[in-house]
């Protein structure tokens, strides 16, 4: 068996975080031709499965840039979450330095409401300022978080402390570099965590054994599946784990070039039907080869 793992933002999905008709259409033709299509994103499992079941498949879904794994039908097959106690002492540091963040658990994506209400206007305010392309491009990524199924708004860190869910997931956003590096290098400095970022604006805090690269090995493993003839698609900094595990991997024409250059080949924008592009043309080719 042959895996073909997509990634979301940036890739599968377009300027409408939805996922096209000439997207669904390769996805369905991948199937049909016996490939394990995956989808592998940083976001939760139950918002990745809205929008799969909008577009009308059913793939297996690595969530939450690889701390979680769950079936076609959504049963729960791996979890790595990150402990209570190093989530406390995350989200205690990022509330004294007044970070926006998201915490992501099986059931919900918790945010404080204010801090919420502030990058949300953050975000209006540079949309109408007069930045480059690159940072209005920046300022819509960011938007486009918002759009994300299941939102808890609470008052504060500690009411999220109190459910009772494992934690897999905490996004970080800012559009102050300097301050989103000072947030990179604080937890990667711890030995249980990883640290990753799907845009510009943002970094992402999971396990350190968590990654889309291994929950794929993992799921090659369970499967008797082979990683050498399967491919990935990507665009984002939480890609490269994956690109690494396949024998082709694909970043999009929207990518940055430094994930680019680990890749083995490029496809087109996501908001051009890349991933369509990427699929028949990766299995073309392995049907040559068999």
């Amino acid at each position: 068996m042959s895996f073909i793992a997509i990634d979301l933002d940036g890739t599968l999905l377009n300027g409408q975080n939805e996922i096209s008709e000439e997207n669904r259409k390769a996805i369905q033709y991948a199937q049909e031709q016996g490939f394990e299509v995956v989808i592998s994103t940083g976001r939760a499992h139950f918002d990745a499965q809205t929008i799969c079941n909008k577009a009308g498949i059913s793939p297996y879904i690595i969530g939450t840039n690889g701390a979680t794994i769950h079936s076609k039908d959504g049963k729960m097959l791996s979890s790595i979450p990150i402990s209570k106690e190093c989530v406390g002492s995350i989200l205690k540091w990022l509330d004294e330095r007044d970070f926006y963040y998201e915490v992501f658990t099986d059931k919900a994506i918790y945010s404080l409401k204010k801090k919420r209400e502030h990058f949300y206007h953050e975000i209006q305010h540079l949309k109408i300022a007069s930045l480059d392309s690159n940072q209005k491009k920046i300022a819509a990524e960011a938007e486009r978080q918002f759009d994300q199924f299941g939102y808890v708004l609470v008052e504060n860190y500690p009411d999220i402390l109190k459910q009772e869910e494992e934690v897999f997931n905490i996004v970080v956003c800012s559009f102050d570099q300097k301050k989103l590096a000072e947030g990179w290098n604080r937890f990667d400095m711890v030995d249980e965590l990883m640290v990753v970022s799907s845009g510009d604006h943002n970094i992402e805090i999971t396990n350190k054994s968590a990654s889309k690269g291994n929950a794929l090995e993992k799921m090659a493993l369970l499967m008797n599946g082979s990683l050498e003839k399967s491919m990935a698609i990507g665009d984002s900094n939480n890609d490269l784990s994956m690109f690494r595990k396949v024998g082709y991997s694909v970043a999009m024409e929207n990518a940055k070039d430094d994930i680019k250059a680990v890749c083995t080949t490029t496809t087109l924008k996501n908001y051009d039907n890349g991933v369509a592009h990427a699929i028949y043309r990766f299995t073309e080719n392995f049907a040559l080869q068999k």
